[in-house]
């Protein structure tokens, strides 16, 4: 019992002396992690030190480091950017402070540098012709409500544009004044066509202020210059260009045209897509021996195929020619025979005049007897 007893002493004591030593490591390695974090912290420090004074441009935020660069110039360029920055933020926070709601706000001073500008200066636009006649007779513009009240609804509605107030287009009744020429006209109709027409004067007037700015001229006529990009115009396509169109624009779908439904009468697509299908180079015999005793079986036979269409357009031109020919004919034979029948008439009409003065003469010729 004596010997079990200091085993298991002996056995507890080497356990506490290990887990002291674990536990002394293990706040060592600790220690060590915090001084570490402490350094770091103690070296990216909000106070920077230069040897060379920088330009710093608060107005611009432009910060410009003049100190030369040593060694490998992409060895630290993160580091010295870091410090620069911490450097640039210190001067702007020396300022005059302003909180605004949450937030601390600093007012810069005026730019030091003139930056260049990225586009020219705006030219100064020509007066329009109002405003020259406006300034020749001394009319100043006057500042308009953007509210006016509206006596129906009794609100305040916009002057101008959509739902505005005291519209008079949406007037139930137009009390008919008493000159008019017509009383049964419809004078609705006739105020929406003004109202048309003093728009269309009034878009008329801006194009052409805003061709008099552009040292332009307004083209009254149809312009005569091909529009780029846009090609042929639709009147000038020949038959073949329109169907190569259509046949596009078919194809220009989800689908690419498979479920696109043809007109009634339409012919079939003219470029199809389809790829040609070439026989492989390396064919097996029995193929070639089958194809080949095709066409021996073909010409042996007694009943040869006639292809219709085949020899429709092969006859076709012959027939038209002779057909052509044919016509001519007839023509010439009627034109013949209108000839002959023409000459016999002639010949008729000449003979019996002279068949009619000779009897006359006989006649004259008794009575005197």
């Amino acid at each position: 019992m004596k010997d079990n007893h200091l085993f298991l002493q002996t056995v507890s004591n080497i356990l506490s002396t290990f887990v002291f030593f674990v536990l002394f490591f293990l706040n060592y390695k600790c220690v060590l992690i915090i001084s570490y974090k402490l350094q770091k912290m103690a070296d990216k420090s909000t106070e920077v030190e230069k040897a060379i004074d920088p330009i710093v441009d608060l107005g611009n935020l432009l910060f410009i480091d003049r100190e030369p660069l040593q060694g490998d110039p992409n060895e630290g360029l993160e580091e010295r950017a870091r410090k620069n920055t911490q450097l640039l933020f210190n001067n702007i926070w020396q300022l005059e402070q302003k909180r605004v709601e949450e937030a601390i706000t600093v007012t810069l001073p005026v730019a030091t540098y003139r930056l260049p500008r990225e586009k020219k200066m705006p030219e100064k636009k020509e007066p329009t012709k109002w405003e020259k006649y406006a300034k020749e007779k001394g009319i100043e513009k006057r500042k308009k409500d953007k509210k006016v009240f509206d006596e129906a609804t009794k609100e305040w509605k916009p002057t101008y544009g959509y739902r505005r107030g005291n519209d008079n287009t949406k007037d139930w009744l137009i009390e008919i004044p008493d000159n008019a020429e017509d009383p049964n006209k419809d004078f609705f109709a006739e105020r929406r066509e003004k109202k048309k027409e003093r728009v269309a004067k009034n878009e008329m007037q801006r194009m052409k202020n805003l061709a008099r700015q552009m040292k332009t001229t307004v083209k009254t006529g149809p312009s005569t210059e091909k529009i780029i990009g846009v090609g042929i115009d639709a009147k000038e396509k020949s038959k073949q260009q329109v169907r190569f169109a259509v046949d596009r624009a078919k194809l220009a779908t989800a689908s690419a045209g498979k479920f696109q439904e043809g007109l009634k009468g339409e012919k079939a697509n003219v470029k199809t897509g389809k790829k040609r299908k070439f026989e492989a180079n390396e064919a097996p015999v029995s193929g070639e021996k089958e194809r080949a005793l095709q066409i021996l079986q073909r010409m042996k036979s007694k009943k040869a195929k006639i292809v219709e269409e085949k020899i429709a357009a092969v006859a076709g031109p012959a027939r038209e020619k002779k057909e052509k020919q044919e016509k001519k004919g007839a023509k010439d034979q009627t034109r013949q025979k209108s000839q002959i029948h023409r000459q016999q008439w002639f010949k008729n009409k000449v003979d019996g005049k002279k068949k009619g003065t000779v009897g006359a003469k006989k006649k004259g010729a008794n009575k005197r007897k």
